[in-house]
């Protein structure tokens, strides 16, 4: 019994100096580094980063500036808090900042980093986001985006006129709307409403939705990756299913691929693939089918992130802002008229949308935080000292709510994106929803594309307004959303058919 006891208490004593060292180690480290909070042992400042952290960060940066530096456990991570200096990290020193954070979720979910969105930066990476861009573009420049986002509108039009006049959620139908276009992008195709293949997978893309969003403990300690959490088995059910249904239409698609007839983003993807394979484009090779599959993910996943997001957003804003409502239906109903619905050929024609859309994906950022990066070398930043591997944090919510640059950032007007005649302005460096830089969501072309078609084609249809009855809408961020998406609350609004 003494020989255990003593056992026990050496392994204690050293399990003790070496968290003691190590943290003493921190500590030394962090006096190059960022000026920053006190942080413990093992657990640094990871109190901090509970809840919406963005805001956290806006208080924080009050105190230690621009650039400070934090402790999520045992991690590095390093706080961008101004316009400035996030585009001179993102920016002008693109590649120094371009890693990515490598967690327990992000390789689940990524099949072990092989998507865009989590996907380091490897020249194997460069070349999917290449092909991925050029996919994108080819897609969102043709008249199958158009045909796809039109066919499931209509779809919910219809739903929509069913609920007309009473008070409704309508979180549901924006959510179908979204995966179903989500679809007919990816796979060329839109389901029905009342398919139960949607119906399994919209409930598939909610709970992944829902379980992802919590992240794993061994995302902040990666030694405790081997523990089989309920989070972990949760999520690796949910995605073997997920990733099942993906693997059926990327096999469909392999199988009966047209060059002559491109049906959506995977054709394109297929096409570009194997060009550079016919070219002898040796790095091509690395590019393996995971990481095609992983790319085709990414269209979904994306848009629960962005697009989802925004719609909802859109909704209850121009129900809470009758005024603007009113302004864009004028527009709508003089370029467009009641006959079509809008297309993209309109967007030159229609700058009160392309400023109101802008606004909306400033008010309601979608990722304000953007995606953590990493730094891929020792690199520095306003004179101090950042290592290779440390979490970086691009506060976009500060830059979006800056008083300094937008005035009144509070208020929802899309006039601040018009010049006096009414023309779109260029658009302001500090509106980045899609982040900026090397790891800027190359997506977004379609995003735009897609909300301006959605947007378009409901304003055109109907007349937003709140409840009677009910105060002002709360217009501040869903706290479920914690720090890394910025949802708006639940709300109910009420349709009315534009006669």
């Amino acid at each position: 019994m003494a020989s255990w006891t003593a056992w026990l208490m050496t392994v204690l004593v050293g399990l003790t100096t070496l968290v003691l060292v190590s943290w003493v180690l921190d500590i030394i480290k962090r006096w190059r580094m960022p000026p920053g909070p006190f942080f413990w042992p093992i657990i640094g400042n990871l109190f901090l980063f509970g809840g919406q952290f963005y805001l956290t960060f806006l208080e924080l940066g009050k105190k230690y500036g621009d650039v400070f530096s934090l402790k999520l456990g045992m991690r590095d991570v390093v706080v961008l808090n101004s316009l400035d200096v996030i585009r001179e990290a993102l920016v002008k020193k693109g590649n120094d900042f371009a890693g990515r954070t490598q967690t327990a979720t992000g390789d689940l979910l990524s099949e072990g980093g092989k998507d865009i969105v989590m996907g380091d930066f490897t020249p194997t990476w460069k070349l999917q986001r290449k092909l991925f861009h050029s996919a994108i573009r080819a897609y969102a420049t043709g008249h199958a985006l158009e045909e796809h986002v039109q066919g499931a509108l209509n779809d919910v039009i219809v739903e929509f006129s069913s609920m007309e006049g009473r008070p409704v959620d309508v979180e549901d139908n924006i959510f179908k709307l979204v995966v179903n276009v989500s679809c007919s992008a990816s796979f060329g195709y839109r389901f029905e409403m009342d398919d139960p293949d949607f119906q399994n997978l919209v409930k598939i893309s909610k709970d992944f939705f829902d379980v992802g969003a919590q992240g794993m403990l061994a995302d902040i300690y990666p030694s405790l990756s081997f523990l089989p959490t309920p989070t972990k088995t949760k999520l690796t059910k949910m995605f073997d299913e997920f990733l099942e249904y993906f693997k059926r239409q990327l096999d469909h698609h392999t199988q009966t691929f047209d060059p002559d007839k491109l049906r959506d983003i995977t054709d394109h993807f297929i096409q570009l693939r194997r060009e550079a394979e016919e070219e002898g484009d040796e790095d091509i090779k690395s590019l393996t089918d995971t990481h095609f599959r992983q790319t085709v993910v990414d269209i979904l996943g994306a848009a629960l992130d962005t697009t989802l997001q925004t719609m909802r957003w859109s909704v209850l804003l121009l129900a809470a802002h009758p005024e603007v409502q009113k302004k864009l239906a004028a527009e709508l109903d003089s370029v467009v008229g009641r006959d079509r619905q809008p297309a993209l050929a309109d967007r030159a024609s229609l700058p009160y949308m392309d400023a109101t859309i802008n606004e909306i994906l400033r008010f309601g950022i979608p990722i304000p935080t953007a995606l953590p990066h990493t730094t891929t070398v020792d690199t520095n930043l306003r004179g101090f000292e950042i290592p290779e591997g440390t979490w970086i944090m691009p506060n976009l919510w500060n830059v979006v709510r800056d008083p300094e640059i937008w005035g009144d950032p509070e208020s929802f007007r899309p006039e601040r994106f018009l010049d006096d005649d009414g023309k779109v302005l260029p658009k302001p460096t500090a509106l980045m929803p899609f982040s900026a830089g090397r790891r800027a969501c190359p997506g977004e072309p379609m995003a735009r594309a897609d909300v301006f078609l959605l947007l378009g084609g409901l304003v055109q249809k109907f007349k937003f307004r709140l409840p009677e009855g009910e105060g002002p809408p709360d217009l501040t961020p869903d706290p479920k959303g914690a720090g890394f998406l910025c949802l708006a609350k639940p709300y109910k609004v009420v349709m009315t058919y534009r006669k």
